[in-house]
């Protein structure tokens, strides 16, 4: 299984051993603290990835929101990092 996960470096390391809980071996991450703006080719693994998790402090900008579009568009779910432990046994 695979995810992206958009947050701080802070937020993704207290993320990835729930992510890894439900069976997410394979992590995209992208730091949204950083300077560096949500870049095309992070939209391109969009198609690639089972599903996206967003941070409590993943800012909001025209890609990110286009991250989550392309993974609503295709049916992957999109879900906050309170809502991993729900994400156990639903994905495939």
């Amino acid at each position: 299984m695979s995810a992206m996960v958009i947050s701080s470096v802070k937020r993704f390391i207290d993320m990835s051993p729930k992510l890894e809980e439900i069976g997410i071996k394979n992590i995209h991450f992208y730091n949204s603290k950083g300077n560096e703006e949500l870049t095309t080719p992070m939209v391109a693994l969009v198609p690639f990835i089972d599903v996206v998790v967003l941070g409590k402090d993943a800012y909001r900008s025209t890609l990110t929101d286009r991250v989550v579009e392309e993974a609503l568009a295709r049916h992957i779910p999109v879900v906050s990092e309170d809502c991993i432990a729900d994400l156990s046994g639903r994905l495939y």
